[in-house]
């Protein structure tokens, strides 16, 4: 398995994909994600002054699939974000995503300008936050319900 390879301030490229991309890919893992995506954490990460919790597996942890997904991936829709490198889940240290939404909803200006454009509804997502970059052209967030 490749080491850490750092893609921002505070992050590493194996909490964007899954275990078995990173393994095969090594470096090349990056080409299954966004650079937008990686903005955008790294938007939330300064944003919010906490770690981000999106895939943990490198660590041990259970999470492999809260970045990008495999197109066979049976988590998610046919058409999920997530398979297009285009959406992340994450969680934020000490804070519930209900006050994590709620911040992004008193700031939306801020946060489209980094490239957000839909979460999920909070309940479909009680536990975590879903972001994803797909191009909606409106001048506010799309909730989705999937």
């Amino acid at each position: 398995m490749p080491g850490a390879i750092k893609v921002s301030n505070n992050f590493e490229l194996h909490e964007f994909v899954p275990r078995i991309i990173y393994n095969r890919y090594g470096a090349n893992s990056i080409w299954f994600i966004r650079k937008e995506i990686i903005d955008l954490a790294q938007f939330y990460r300064d944003w919010f002054d906490a770690p981000l919790f999106i895939n943990n597996w490198f660590w041990g942890g259970p999470r492999h699939n809260r970045g990008f997904r495999t197109p066979n991936s049976e988590i998610g829709s046919l058409y999920s974000q997530h398979k297009l490198g285009a959406a992340f889940d994450c969680n934020i240290k000490d804070l519930h995503p209900d006050r994590v939404r709620q911040e992004i909803f008193d700031n939306q200006a801020e946060f489209m300008r980094v490239g957000l454009t839909t979460l999920e509804d909070a309940a479909f997502a009680p536990t975590w936050i879903h972001s994803d970059i797909r191009r909606t052209n409106m001048d506010e967030i799309l909730i989705v319900r999937p």
